[in-house]
Formats: C-alpha cells, sequence, structure tokens
C-alpha cells in the first residue's frame, strides 16, 4: 500500500469516528457535575452574609437548590438566583443570619438536583462566632398595646395589619422575637444590631424552610410559634428598619428613623414596658 493510500485510509478513518464535544456538559449540560457557592473557601463565617449556589447546568434542567445546615433543611429555592433566604421567585436577595447557632464548627451543604433526579453537592466547614449579647438595658421582654390607631400603619400588600392587642417584644443574642397577642400566638424573629440610642433591624430569621402554606414553616418559642418564612415582616430578604431607642425606668421608647416595612414600624414604634415573663 503506497502512503498516499495509506494517508487517505487514516482521513477517512478520523472522519468517519463519532466525536462526543457536542455532548460534553459544557455545551450541553445533562447533570451538575459540579457546584459552587459564595460560601467555598470561607472558614469563619460572618453574623450576616449571602449564600448563593450556582450550579454549573441551565437554569431549566434544574428542579430544586436545597440548603442544609449540619444535614437538616433549612431552605429550598427552585428558581434562580438561588439564594437562602431569598423571596419564593429569586426577586431578592436574602441572608444567611448565624445568630441562632452555637458557637463552632458547622457544615453548610448545598444539594442541587436536576430534572433526572441527579443530584450534586458543595459542602463548606465554617466556623460561626458567638452572637453578641443585646445592651443590658435592652436585654429581655417588653410589652405594648397595638392600637387599631396603630395598625392603620401597616401595609396591607404585606399580609394585612397586625392584630390589636398586648404585643411582646423579646431581646436576646438570637434577634428580637415578636409575639402576638393571639392566644394561638406567632411571631416574627428578626436580626438586629444594637448600638448606643440606635437600632438596626434586619431581615427575619430564618430556621426553616417555606412552605405553600403561609405560617406553617418555624419553631415553638417563649409560647408562641414563630413564623421563619416571611410574614408580616415583609419577606425573608427585608426591607431593613432603623429605630432610635431609649429607655427610662422600666419604659422602652422606640421611634423610627426609616422602615422599609410599615407591618414592622406599626408594631415597633411606641412605648413599652418592661415584664419579667
Amino acid at each position: 500500500m503506497s502512503r498516499g493510500t495509506i494517508a487517505l485510509a487514516i482521513a477517512l478513518t478520523l472522519l468517519a469516528a463519532p466525536t462526543t464535544a457536542s455532548s460534553s456538559p459544557a455545551a450541553h449540560p445533562t447533570s451538575p457535575a459540579a457546584v459552587t457557592s459564595t460560601l467555598d473557601g470561607t472558614k469563619v463565617l460572618p453574623i450576616r452574609s449571602r449564600w448563593i449556589v450556582h450550579p454549573n447546568i441551565l437554569e431549566a434542567q434544574v428542579a430544586e437548590v436545597d440548603f442544609l445546615i449540619d444535614g437538616k433543611l433549612h431552605w429550598r429555592e427552585q428558581t434562580a438566583p438561588y439564594v437562602y433566604g431569598g423571596s419564593y421567585h429569586g426577586g431578592n436577595d436574602g441572608f444567611l443570619i448565624t445568630t441562632w447557632l452555637t458557637p463552632g464548627e458547622h457544615n453548610f451543604t448545598a444539594t442541587v438536583t436536576d430534572l433526572k433526579g441527579n443530584k450534586t453537592e458543595d459542602t463548606v466547614t465554617a466556623r460561626v462566632l458567638p452572637s453578641p449579647q443585646p445592651p443590658a438595658a435592652l436585654a429581655g421582654t417588653w410589652t405594648r398595646v397595638v392600637t387599631a390607631q396603630d395598625a392603620q400603619k401597616a401595609a396591607p400588600q404585606y399580609g394585612g395589619s397586625p392584630p390589636v392587642g398586648s404585643w411582646k417584644l423579646v431581646f436576646d443574642r438570637v434577634g428580637a422575637w415578636e409575639l402576638t397577642p393571639t392566644k394561638v400566638g406567632v411571631g416574627i424573629l428578626d436580626e438586629y444590631d444594637a448600638e448606643p440610642g440606635i437600632l438596626h433591624v434586619y431581615a427575619p430569621i430564618q430556621f426553616t424552610p417555606p412552605t405553600n402554606t403561609p405560617g406553617q414553616a418555624g419553631i415553638s418559642k417563649f409560647g408562641h410559634h414563630i413564623i421563619t418564612s416571611g410574614g408580616t415582616d415583609c419577606t425573608n430578604a427585608g426591607p431593613f428598619g432603623t429605630y432610635r431607642w431609649a429607655i427610662t425606668g422600666n419604659t422602652l421608647t422606640l421611634t423610627a428613623i426609616h422602615e422599609g416595612c410599615p407591618d414592622r414600624g406599626a408594631v415597633w414604634e411606641g412605648t413599652w414596658t418592661r415584664t419579667k415573663t
């Protein structure tokens, strides 16, 4: 066989060989072969941070993204961007708030499931710092009566006006617990920063994933069911509020400087009385 014949045979063989380029994950991803997140490389978590997951497949191929802390499901997103504590349909970025976790190392796992049921995980082990205690003068339980006039300050588009009656507001290292006057109590837990005379209030803290039934996701605390998937405090991602606070004897006065959530303002702004319960 001549050299020309050999070269022609080789060329024909190469042309006839099947190519796999069109089926590569980069061109036509079929399963989440890799997942990254904004926590990658983090050794110590701040009290408030963004946890955003980036699958390497197209959004149309993602069935859901689950956010687990120490192996327990705490948030679920089915629409990009995949943000822990975000609004249900990707409208706002939320926060991973760690005040409720014990200090020390915890595992933060993002699990991506595609439409075929394939799962891929990204796990970060990071240390959580102790959350600060509130100022001694502010710590503890406060109560005030929310009137019909107060409730009129609320924004119905965020789930209706808060119920009138005796509310409680508890400040501890985890957050600010708002407890409604209803017998089957519900409430909201907000993260906050306390400075001398100033309170910065952030989004509701998330313990559990959102559900299709409003008010179902939460925990029991202080004899109330604490809603942890949004609710009367607008959305999981905020908005935020800033208040002046002043204490005289057993009286706490909260005055709004800025409040992005009228529902929270309707409850918070006013005069509170310290209680031992």
